[in-house]
This record gives structure tokens, C-alpha cells and sequence, in this order.
């Protein structure tokens, strides 16, 4: 578990690994926000679109406030 942190230490995410080795992006509620999965090498919105190559959660947490 990661926790992620806006420059002040305020908490902004959580990144968690689930099934698989793929990681998941929590917001401040819970809620989840986007997976990398490493087998492809690319991160995926909830809906499964991909969002680019490469694991883009830490800078996908500080987007969303």
C-alpha cells in the first residue's frame, strides 16, 4: 500500500495492489479511480478505457481533488 500526499502531507490517494500484481488508484473516499496493470503496461479508467502507457496513478491522484 502507497499512500499518496499533496505537497502540504495531505492524504490525495491511496495506490493498493489487487489480483494479479495489477494496482488500483483509491481516492480520499474509497472510491476507485483507475488500475495499472502490468502485463500490458498501460493504465485503465474504471470504465476500462486506457489512459496511457505506463503506471500513471501517482500523478492521476494528484488531478483529482
Amino acid at each position: 500500500m502507497e499512500i499518496l500526499k499533496d505537497k502540504y502531507g495531505n492524504p490525495q490517494g491511496v495506490i493498493r495492489e489487487v489480483a494479479g500484481g495489477r494496482l488500483r488508484l483509491y481516492d480520499r473516499s474509497g472510491n476507485s479511480v483507475a488500475t495499472y496493470r502490468p502485463d500490458t503496461d498501460y493504465t485503465y479508467d474504471n470504465n476500462g478505457s486506457r489512459i496511457g502507457s505506463g503506471n500513471r496513478l501517482p500523478g492521476i491522484a494528484g488531478d483529482k481533488k
